[in-house]
This record gives C-alpha cells, sequence and structure tokens, in this order.
C-alpha cells in the first residue's frame, strides 16, 4: 500500500511542477517567454481559472499523501519496533 501511495505521490509531484510552470502570470508566464503568445490566448480566456484549481488541488493532495505516507510509515516502524522488543 505504501508502494503504490508513494507512486502516486511522484506522479502528483510532478503534474504540481507542471502546473506551476505553466501558471499564467501578469507578465505573461512561460508561454510569453517561448514564442511571445499572450497567455490568454494560448490557453483560453479563462483557463487561468481552471488551471489554478486545479493546481490548488494538486497542492492539497500532495499535501495529503505526505501525511498519510508519513503516518503509514510511521505505524509500520512502529510495529516493527515492538515486534523486535517482544523477541529480545
Amino acid at each position: 500500500m505504501i508502494t503504490v501511495l508513494t507512486i502516486l505521490f511522484v506522479l502528483v509531484t510532478i503534474l504540481l511542477i507542471f502546473m506551476v510552470v505553466i501558471t499564467p502570470s501578469n507578465e505573461g508566464g512561460m508561454a510569453a517567454a517561448f514564442g511571445g503568445m499572450g497567455s490568454d490566448t494560448f490557453f483560453g480566456t479563462k483557463a487561468h481559472q481552471h488551471i489554478n484549481k486545479f493546481t490548488l488541488t494538486l497542492a492539497v493532495l500532495f499535501l495529503a499523501l505526505a501525511v498519510g505516507i508519513n503516518l503509514m510509515t510511521a505505524s509500520k516502524n512502529k510495529k516493527k519496533a515492538s515486534t523486535e522488543q517482544t523477541q529480545k
């Protein structure tokens, strides 16, 4: 289960990095750097709203997965430590 969550965490991380890079800013963002297109015409007129919502969703998912993986790993290590103590 931890392996599946870790793979999902890596995918969310890569998507989050990509979304932050393509997020349009007041200066035109990365779209202006590559070709001089305005970000509104490149992504559509209301695309920045959808990009921002998707980026926020990815950020929340990133934090939830990080906390979940941490809690699962901590409980697994605690069980392992208690098992080792009872065997001694």
